[in-house]
Parts: structure tokens; C-alpha cells; sequence
């Protein structure tokens, strides 16, 4: 027996609704810095995600890698003292 189910247009939308949600979502995230000193170094993002872990030994690769998280974390610092939060803006919300 085959069972036929209608879509309305407001159910399609929905899909249209969660698929920008998501790419909003995907925009946030962070980069990939394993890929970024893989390249630096000429491995692969693998390796330097193993010797992130400690599964294997690299200090230049594990040196680079805590500089760029650093300077990210000082750059993410920098915005939020910049930016005021929207709490900030309307004191009685």
C-alpha cells in the first residue's frame, strides 16, 4: 500500500528556514587551525591533531599551533572590549 503525503508550501519554507539556520550556524564556527599549520608545516591536518592530543611529538608544530590559538584568543578579547553586547545598549531589557 502506498501512503501519499501532501507538502504544503509553509512546510517547504520550513526547510528553507533550517537550511539558512544552519548555514548561519556554520559561518560561526571557528577555523579549522589544524588545517592552517598542517599547511604551514607540510603534513597533514591528521598529524598535527596528533600531536595536539600527544599521541605523537613536534614542538615546532605544537609551538605554532598554541601561537595562532593565542593570538585568535587575544583578537576575540579585543572584539568583545570593542563591541558592547546588547544588554549593554538597552540597560532596562
Amino acid at each position: 500500500m502506498r501512503h501519499i503525503f501532501a507538502v504544503s508550501k509553509s512546510d517547504t519554507n520550513m526547510h528553507g528556514a533550517k537550511s539558512r539556520q544552519k548555514n548561519d550556524e556554520t559561518m560561526l564556527r571557528r577555523r579549522d587551525v589544524a588545517a592552517l599549520v598542517a599547511d604551514i608545516h607540510g603534513v597533514t591536518a591528521d598529524h598535527v591533531r596528533k600531536v595536539v592530543r600527544g599521541d605523537r611529538e613536534n614542538e615546532q608544530i605544537l609551538a605554532t599551533y598554541m601561537q595562532i590559538i593565542e593570538n585568535d584568543n587575544m583578537l576575540l578579547r579585543a572584539a568583545k572590549d570593542t563591541v558592547p553586547f546588547k544588554d549593554s545598549l538597552n540597560p532596562e531589557a
